[in-house]
């Protein structure tokens, strides 16, 4: 198994180190789905005892990112699509509340910031880059719940989009609608700097109802992804 590491846990326990090193090579599907995962082979590869690693597969499992059969093994889990399907519907509720509400109270600074953003998106398009694109992806969302003071509400949709995120990732990899996922951003700025809260809302409307036709195509070229 070879883990990309990264520096930015460097300064954490070694219990959340090897958690977090663990979930984002399952999150950007560095470790696919069904992949068996073996303690012995995990703690040779990060060189410590098994302990942490057994300690990380508790907090994995509560997440839904691994299923652990007794007498069988530890596997990362399949993309479980009644939970994309939750997530979604969570998503659908609460971001077109926040972009309308967006449309009346999105302050300037916060604006430049998100404007950044795109920016930001538009380079990681352009070096092929889907993990990074995905990464802005998000934080483009998460700032539009930032400048309407409502960031819980975001953290409440990143707890059960785990298996969403996946099929994002998955999305992304395929290259099924980079270049359209920026345009809807750029369409969700614009609508918001105009205080337009009916085209905001068809705008995020759109973009949202992308997943959906992602989930089946995926289904179609990645059946051994999915439950």
């Amino acid at each position: 198994m070879n883990l990309a590491f990264h520096k930015k846990y460097n300064n954490l326990n070694m219990k959340d180190y090897v958690y977090n090193v663990l979930k984002e090579n399952i999150m950007n599907l560095s470790i696919t789905p069904g992949t068996t995962l073996r303690k012995e082979e995990i703690a040779k590869e990060f060189k410590v005892s098994r302990t942490p690693i057994r300690e990380a597969f508790v907090k994995l499992k509560e997440e839904g990112l691994i299923d652990v059969y007794p007498q069988r093994g530890t596997f990362v889990s399949f993309i479980d699509l009644n939970k994309v399907q939750e997530a979604k519907f969570m998503r659908e509720a609460l971001e077109t509340k926040i972009v309308k509400l967006a449309c009346e109270v999105f302050p300037d600074e916060k604006m430049f910031e998100l404007e950044a953003n795109l920016k930001v998106q538009e380079m990681s398009l352009d070096q092929n880059n889907y993990i990074k694109l995905f990464e802005y992806d998000n934080e483009f969302h998460k700032m539009l719940f930032a400048g309407c003071n409502m960031e819980n509400i975001w953290i409440s949709i990143e707890q059960i989009s785990n298996h969403l995120n996946r099929m994002r990732v998955l999305s992304l990899s395929a290259d099924f609608n980079r270049s359209d996922v920026i345009e809807d951003h750029q369409r969700i700025i614009d609508t918001i700097k105009n205080r337009n809260c009916k085209e905001a809302l068809k705008a995020m409307n759109s973009h949202i109802s992308r997943i959906k036709f992602d989930q089946e195509k995926l289904k179609n070229d990645f059946p051994d992804y999915f439950e």
